[in-house]
């Protein structure tokens, strides 16, 4: 500290001070030691929280009970084809697949319609040509060939689009119903069993999920051109294919209006630009200055539509013939064969109903060609799991090995000792010695698998977790994976239930002992911080205190200088 007292008083008093603070900072030296000692504590409990929740979530991950589980059925799908150099098809495979081989024999891909106009004599000059044209659609919407006999349905009609949405494309529409616990629901299909969305009833969003019928007679409007004419609540369960009311759908299609300025490209900009029912998009181009109109969707039930509403635009280019298209390219269903089984489907990808639990893709080059796909049982997923486990396990051992042990040093014949920061709380002793037991203890159940050194896993020479076998895990995960899910839920789940009383959250041992020492550690910096303002009085006082002392010994001085000047006076 600066003290303009010290800087006048004499170096054997500052060095006498000095000597005296030493031993008044002493209880000062002991709090902040016992505080940082404390601190370190705290560090190390917050690690070990750390590391057994880590711990414990691993573990959940291999129990049948979490959202995450890691040995939830898996299918791989491998695809070989036929002939050499080509793809065929590939393919992804979801948890309800069932494992097996199937030969997928391709006879045609899905392709769309396409229709074109006559040669003109340029594509960028103006055509001279005025009129609207309809594409995509009707130029009204309409509902025909209603079927409601014996469903909820009464009948259809169409209504206004609902701000943002695109209107139902052209297709047959399926109103299925079921009945889930007492309420019964409600969606509507296409013509492939497809749901599509549907304002809900409450109009909050849009939905492609079941929804709550009605329960009274009235209408229901979709939001997208078509409105379901309820007779009362449904009675019973019906699909598209058996039962359902059903009705065919008509879109209205875009209006272009072409001007006699416009070229042929300002044609094709114009229908590019403009905004078509869901499935009756098209798409325009300019090819050797002939305007080609492409249906968006491959497959025979999507076609292009046009039509001239005024004027004679598409017949004057050559696109219509009277009402039919002059020249055209038909669209084409993909057609291929399933073990012998036929389908039909008016995509490519994304054919997720072929094969339940599997999706297909056919390839560009699938057409007359062929190949083998199999699905197999995955161990991918539930082998990481166990690698993850098994490697958190070896790291929480560690840290506490390195925490709990006593180091020993020799120098010459001196042996001191290094406790580690929790060598003293035996309860972290007795967590590793549990944690062991756990891994290697048997359990009883009805499976093949009675312990985790079954299944391959086991405690070496070292005291580290090994998958020591990993063909005995791979067999257990992908033959025998009820008996393997059986072992880990007993075993995992005596590991989660056993690091709880650690881990949980406020009432776990580790939350609250981190508490416990925040508070000490928060009374530790108060009491350090009177500490020190009492010692800086007290630093003070003795600077005073010896100011006075010295100043009395100066005074003292000059009295005797003064009485020995008397005295040789008189002498």
């Amino acid at each position: 500290m600066v003290n303009t007292i010290g800087s006048t008083l004499d170096p054997y008093f500052t060095r006498l001070i000095t000597s005296l603070m030493v031993i008044e900072r002493a209880p000062l030296q002991r709090v902040t030691t016992q505080r940082d000692e404390i601190t370190v504590k705290r560090g190390a409990y917050g690690d070990i929280n750390g590391y057994l929740r880590e711990l414990q979530g691993l573990a959940k991950k291999l129990t049948s009970s979490a959202p995450d589980y890691a040995l939830a059925t898996a299918r791989s799908a491998t695809v070989a084809a036929v002939t050499t150099g080509t793809n065929v098809v590939s393919a992804t495979a979801g948890s309800s697949a069932q494992a097996g081989t199937y030969q997928i024999n391709v006879s045609t891909l899905a392709t769309q319609h396409v229709v074109r106009s006559n040669q003109q004599a340029t594509a960028e000059q103006a055509l001279g040509l005025a009129g609207t044209l309809r594409l995509g659609g009707a130029a009204t919407r309409s509902v025909t060939n209603a079927v409601t006999a014996s469903t909820p349905i009464s009948g259809f009609a169409v209504s206004a689009l609902e701000a943002g949405q695109t209107e139902l494309g052209d297709s047959t529409y399926n109103v299925e119903t079921r009945q889930d616990g007492a309420t019964w629901q409600f969606r509507l299909v296409n013509a492939e069993g497809k749901a599509v969305s549907l304002r809900q009833a409450d109009g909050s969003a849009y939905t492609t999920s079941w929804q709550t019928a009605p329960t009274a007679a009235g209408a229901f409007d979709t939001g997208r051109g078509l409105t379901l004419n309820f007779s009362g609540a449904p009675t019973q369960a019906q699909n598209w294919q058996t039962g359902a009311a059903s009705v065919q759908y008509h879109a209205q299609g875009a209006a272009i209006t072409v001007a006699a300025g416009d070229s042929l490209n300002n044609i094709a900009s114009a229908i590019n630009s403009a905004t078509y029912a869901d499935g009756n998009g098209l798409s325009a181009s300019v090819v050797d200055r002939q305007l080609v109109l492409t249906a968006r969707h491959t497959g025979a039930t999507y076609s292009v539509r046009a039509l001239d509403e005024s004027g004679t635009v598409l017949s004057t280019l050559g696109v219509l013939t009277g009402s039919a298209f002059a020249y055209q390219t038909d669209g084409l269903n993909a057609v291929f064969n399933v073990n012998g089984i036929s389908v039909s489907r008016s995509q490519n990808t994304g054919l997720d109903d072929v094969i339940t639990g599997v999706t297909l893709n056919l390839a560009a080059d699938a057409e007359g060609r062929s190949a083998k796909l199999t699905i197999s049982a995955d161990s991918t997923a539930g082998r990481s799991a166990v690698d993850a486990f098994v490697s958190k396990f070896n790291s929480v051992q560690t840290y506490l090995q390195v925490k709990t042990q006593i180091n020993s040093e020799t120098t010459g014949e001196v042996t001191t000792y290094k406790r580690g920061t929790l060598a003293r709380d035996s309860i972290f002793s007795d967590l590793r010695t549990e944690l062991f037991s756990r891994f290697m203890t048997p359990v009883t159940n009805t499976g093949q698998y009675q312990s985790l050194r079954s299944i391959g896993l086991v405690i070496d020479d070292k005291l580290q977790a090994s998958v020591a076998d990993p063909a005995l895990l791979e067999a257990a995960l992908k033959d025998h994976p009820a008996d393997a899910a059986l072992l880990l839920d007993q075993v995992m789940g005596d590991f989660g239930s056993y690091l709880n009383r650690f881990t949980q959250a406020t009432t776990g041992f580790l939350d609250q002992a981190v508490g416990t020492l925040a508070s000490e550690i928060e009374q530790a910096n108060t009491d350090i911080t009177n500490l020190n303002s009492r010692l800086t009085t007290k630093e003070a006082n003795l600077y005073q205190q010896f100011s006075e002392v010295q100043s009395q010994l100066l005074l003292l001085s000059y009295t005797q200088q003064q009485w020995s000047a008397i005295y040789n006076a008189y002498g």
